[in-house]
């Protein structure tokens, strides 16, 4: 437990934002506070609002899957 700790915190020290449109699989996001592994990044239409939608599905360390929705030009917090 500690070892995934000091993990995350090493991990939450050398992050930056990205806009959610610049994600790519095999990145590492924030979700939910964890630091999860981009597996599938899909972007839809313009919608109702006039903004293009960008779905995230990552895993955490647990094998849990997250699944986000973020406007394209939301800020993500990825590893650098």
């Amino acid at each position: 437990c500690m070892e995934t700790f000091i993990n995350l915190v090493l991990d939450k020290a050398i992050m930056e934002r990205r806009k959610a449109n610049q994600i790519k699989v095999g990145d590492k996001v924030v979700i939910e506070d964890q630091v999860c592994i981009v597996k599938k990044v899909e972007n839809s239409n313009i919608g109702k609002h006039g903004k293009t939608k960008v779905r995230i599905e990552a895993e955490n360390s647990n094998g849990e899957v997250k699944v986000v929705i973020r406007p394209s030009d939301y800020d993500v917090e990825v590893s650098a």
